[in-house]
């Protein structure tokens, strides 16, 4: 029984690593050794990787996080930057047209 809980700890320290399948062995094994009942089993399976899900999102937004600070730390081109610029562009193009239709206007 100590050895089911120490396993059933463990599982819930890494969960975001370990695969649908080793979870459904893990938990069959307590099953079978008696340590918990089926219904308790599907539910720590339920429980399982509902949390596995949770690590998941929460590891990939901190990484997500740490590549926006270290981006934001280096002087890199982002896509933010270049949509930012086309915008610039176009409004300046924009300008240069009207200034060129009042020329036109103006020195016909």
């Amino acid at each position: 029984m100590r050895e089911s809980v120490r396993k059933l700890g463990l599982i819930g320290a890494g969960l975001w690593a370990i695969t649908e399948d080793k979870i459904n062995d893990l938990v069959k094994e307590l099953v079978d050794k008696g340590d918990i009942s089926k219904d308790e089993g599907k539910k720590a399976i339920q429980d399982m990787l509902e949390e596995r899900k949770k690590q998941k999102l929460d590891l990939e937004k901190k990484i997500s996080e740490k590549i926006q600070e270290s981006i934001s730390k280096t002087d890199i081109f982002t896509k933010k930057d270049m949509h930012e610029l086309e915008s610039r562009i176009e409004t300046l193009e924009e300008e240069i047209q009207i200034i060129k239709n009042k020329e036109k206007m103006f020195f016909k």
